[in-house]
């Protein structure tokens, strides 16, 4: 009511003429206040800059000062705008007997500009009141890493996982710290704990699996994607990245077989499922996921190859006109799937009628073998019997 009342004064001076800077300064204080509270942050920075701080060396003047520069500052620092931010807040900080609260939003602008030495600074002014805000904990530990007192920092968080146990981000900032540091072992078993502990969402599991599968930890990352699968089961991400995760181990009929679970839910990945069977030889598993991948041209361009793979020469070359309705006569890889078709079931007259359109350069070296072998069942029709 307060904020209206004193709104409607403003809206009333300007109508009378009256100079905003006649209203009272520390009713406008309390109306901006009110604004950034409510989220009204550029509204608020209107209300502030239309009035410059009091001067003087008065008690009342140092007070309303101080509130001055501290509210434009935590404005500027409501819209990321962190110098400005920051050089009011300075300004607050000088103008007598400063809140602690000051330097805990002189703590974020200085750490949004990368000052982590005066980030320190302000967290040490901010002396007990750094209790009431876990962030600012965080925050002290990232600057000390940033500035490699790595030992400090982890200290940090460990202080702070006491103080405050029901934070997850404290443990969970500690294991990626011990990723960087490749230590990945201890990083898996703090990660896993702090998945069970803080029951971890399908990032937390994705985010900590992806880290040691890309720094080499394979069990460990497969260890780690296998107990969020337990738990999130329905997911695809996870279900991808173990599956990268065994094909990087070797198994690629343990990815194929997560990927058609997987499939289920997403059947899109019928056809990387269909490829893994394929690769693990397992060519009649792979036939028959590929029956059921939805794209028509994946679906069509991978049965040519697996047809081939099978040697089973004759559908693949009946194929033709379903691979012409799919649109995909005009790929090179596909033309010469069927002129191979054609050479191993003895229809010597169609390889050429393929051939000649071919233009990719690496097909086209398969293409000139193809047509050497050609050329020999020409000169020697016995050895293509």
């Amino acid at each position: 009511m307060r904020a209206q009342a004193v709104f409607g004064l403003v809206l009333l001076a300007a109508v009378l003429g009256v100079g905003a800077k006649s209203l009272d300064l520390s009713a406008q204080l309390d109306l901006a206040a009110q604004m950034i509270q409510s989220g009204q942050a550029t509204q608020a920075l209107g209300v502030l800059l239309a009035h410059a701080p009091p001067k003087g060396d008065k008690e009342q003047a140092i007070q309303l000062r101080r509130r001055y520069h501290t509210l434009v500052g935590l404005a500027y620092l409501k819209l990321s705008q962190y110098p400005q931010a920051v050089e009011h807040l300075e300004q607050a900080a000088r103008s007598g007997a400063p809140e602690p609260l000051i330097y805990v939003y002189l703590a974020q602008g200085y750490f949004r500009l990368g000052r982590y030495d005066r980030t320190l600074a302000a967290i040490e002014h901010a002396g007990e009141i750094l209790d009431r805000y876990p962030a600012l904990y965080e925050i002290k530990a990232q600057c000390l890493w940033h500035l490699q007192q790595e030992e400090a920092a982890f200290a940090t968080l460990a202080k702070a996982r006491q103080k405050f146990p029901t934070e997850p981000s404290f443990l969970r900032r500690q294991v990626f710290y011990l990723l960087e540091k490749q230590l990945y072992y201890p990083a898996a078993q703090l990660g896993l704990r702090y998945l069970q502990d803080h029951e971890g969402s399908v990032q937390d599991y994705a985010a900590l699996g992806n880290a040691l599968r890309l720094g080499g930890a394979l069990e460990l990352a497969a260890h780690v994607l296998e107990q969020g699968r337990l738990r999130y089961r329905r997911d695809t991400t996870l279900a991808k990245l173990l599956a990268h995760t065994y094909l990087a181990q070797g198994k690629p009929l343990a990815a194929a077989w997560i990927l058609e679970q997987a499939a289920q839910f997403d059947p899109s990945l019928y056809a990387d499922a269909a490829e893994l069977y394929r690769r693990a030889g397992d060519f009649y598993r792979a036939l028959y996921l590929n029956a059921q991948v939805p794209d028509v041209k994946a679906q069509r361009r991978q049965r040519v190859a697996l047809l081939l793979a099978l040697k089973r020469y004759d559908e693949a070359l009946a194929m033709q006109r379903a691979l012409a309705r799919a649109g995909l006569l005009q790929e090179d890889a596909v033309r010469y799937a069927l002129a191979y078709a054609a050479y191993r079931t003895g229809k010597l007259e169609q390889v050429e009628t393929y051939l000649q359109a071919i233009s990719d350069p690496q097909i086209f070296r398969q293409a000139a073998e193809l047509r050497r072998l050609l050329q020999e069942c020409e000169d020697q029709p016995w050895r293509c019997a």
